[in-house]
């Protein structure tokens, strides 16, 4: 069995607790226009110009890809856990959710202005192989924005926060199992970077995000995490 399959098992299982959890934050007061901000600024792109074509890999119940599809682009999102792509569709957006592993996704080469992922670099079983595939595909002067931080900085804390069943799960499927394995689970922003270089991207800058900092102190965040800065890492191909 691979490292995936219970990774993947537990986002599906408890996809429903977890998009009403997020679903709630982003309908926070100030929260739309931070995550506007931080999609928008990471983009880069010309207000009013040409859609970008953006794939968001690891897309979970759709927030993110819906708040980038806001901005005017055309947006897919694939995930391999069926229970998030049935909460994602259901939201009714414009953007298509497909299954699809962020390892490997299922696209042509050079068929992609930008991808985007938020809170997936560090679940990536295997990074070097995912970033060496999202540099694939995007098309000369592409770029990835990702979204992600340190989750777990002690290693012991995994799961903290959650209860019962899910916490097992959760343990399971990362404490038991894989964490130690997930290159860029330390959310080390060097790490992050030197990653983005090894695969062959240019222009690899890591942002902080205080407003999201403040976002999460202010309205909580999810079972089993806590408050911390959050960065946008932004790579380009050349």
């Amino acid at each position: 069995m691979s490292i995936q399959d219970p990774i993947t098992a537990y986002w599906s299982r408890w996809a429903g607790e977890y998009d009403a959890q997020q679903t709630a934050r982003a309908r926070a007061e100030g929260a739309e226009e931070v995550w506007r901000t931080v999609w928008a600024e990471g983009l880069c792109a010309e207000p009013g110009g040409s859609p970008l074509e953006v794939l968001d890999v690891g897309t979970g119940s759709g927030n993110a890809a819906i708040t980038i599809a806001g901005l005017g682009h055309r947006v897919t999102g694939i995930d391999l856990a069926p229970g998030m792509l049935e909460a994602a569709r259901a939201k009714g957006s414009p953007v298509r959710f497909l299954p699809g592993d962020a390892v490997d996704p299922p696209l042509p080469a050079r068929s992609l202005d930008a991808i985007v992922s938020r809170y997936v670099l560090w679940t990536l079983r295997d990074a070097p192989a995912a970033l060496a595939a999202w540099h694939r595909l995007l098309r000369p002067g592409g770029i990835v924005v990702a979204v992600d931080s340190a989750w777990f900085p002690d290693g012991a804390d995994v799961g903290d926060g959650l209860e019962g069943a899910r916490r097992e799960d959760f343990r399971s499927a990362y404490a038991d199992g894989a964490l130690p394995e997930l290159a860029l689970a330390s959310g080390d922003p060097e790490q992050v970077i030197a990653a983005f270089r090894a695969a062959g991207f240019i222009e690899v800058t890591a942002d902080p995000l205080p407003a999201v900092l403040e976002l999460d102190r202010r309205n909580g965040v999810s079972p089993g995490h806590r408050p911390q800065l959050q960065m946008r890492y932004r790579a380009a191909k050349g």
